[in-house]
């Protein structure tokens, strides 16, 4: 199984995924089982205190038998745990908290936020996926993200969706971003006075410079002369850049950002 998942953008520019290991998933998947467990618990325990409930259970076992009686109980556990799962995927966009406690979240395998559709369909296969003893097992769900390319378990191979470990870095401060917008790059000189270039290809200028130090040196050295041939006519620059062509496309990203705001 790869550690990285790979898209490449309509820009040419690289974004990588690291994907989520086999033993994070598990204790996740372990942590809100526990979660469920305990809820139901909770609840099964409020409503035992309620005479209304121990009357109305008293009445199910005279009439359906204790056999179906437990059977329906664990029938309504079961909706409980996946209603857990959706919930939390569809309005957490792809995490339930104990995939947030880790850092996990569910994706499409396009790169795109992962849909109901795609949760619903996921979490309605994770009783095969967790077959034989279901909760707290997931025995065929570990075999076959062992084996995935991009550690999918059935669940997910089904709904076009894969599991990432979010890379946690601290958000830049208002103080960096004025510092940045604040002062002109020793390169800018080389541009023009107007910088014909859309949002778009702002947004994917920056995303290789953010992203660069995670390339590998040919691929940086190709991505970088990439962008600066797609941005060269625009900007009526000259087929070889005047100078390193890193810090020209430094320079066109500070002076967009100072001029029209980083977050265009």
């Amino acid at each position: 199984m790869p550690y990285e998942f790979v898209l490449q953008s309509p820009e040419k520019v690289e974004i990588r995924y690291e994907i989520a290991g086999l033993g994070s998933r598990a204790l996740a998947a372990v942590l809100d089982d526990l979660i469920v467990l305990t809820l139901v618990g909770v609840v099964g325990a409020l409503l035992a205190l309620l005479e209304e409930t121990t009357q109305a259970i008293s009445n199910l076992y005279s009439l359906i038998g204790e056999g179906w009686l437990i059977a329906g109980l664990i029938f309504f556990a079961y909706i409980f745990w996946f209603a857990y799962y959706m919930a939390f995927e569809i309005f957490w966009n792809g995490q339930t908290p104990a995939k947030r406690a880790f850092g996990l979240r569910v994706m499409m395998l396009n790169g795109a936020p992962v849909t109901p559709t795609a949760v619903m369909i996921r979490e309605l296969v994770r009783l095969v996926d967790a077959f034989p003893l279901c909760i707290m097992g997931y025995n065929v769900a570990g075999v076959l993200a062992f084996f995935s390319p991009y550690g999918q378990r059935l669940g997910d191979m089904l709904a076009g969706t894969f599991v990432i470990k979010e890379r946690r870095t601290p958000a830049p401060t208002l103080e960096r971003f004025a510092q940045v917008s604040a002062e002109p790059h020793p390169l800018e000189f080389h541009l023009p006075p107007m910088l014909p270039i859309s949002p778009s290809e702002y947004r994917a200028l920056r995303a290789f410079l953010d992203r660069r130090e995670q390339l590998s040196a040919e691929a940086r050295e190709q991505l970088a002369w990439e962008l600066y041939q797609r941005l060269r006519e625009p900007l009526g620059m000259p087929e070889t850049p005047p100078a390193a062509v890193e810090g020209i496309l430094e320079a066109i990203a500070t002076r967009y950002a100072r001029e029209r705001g980083r977050l265009e």
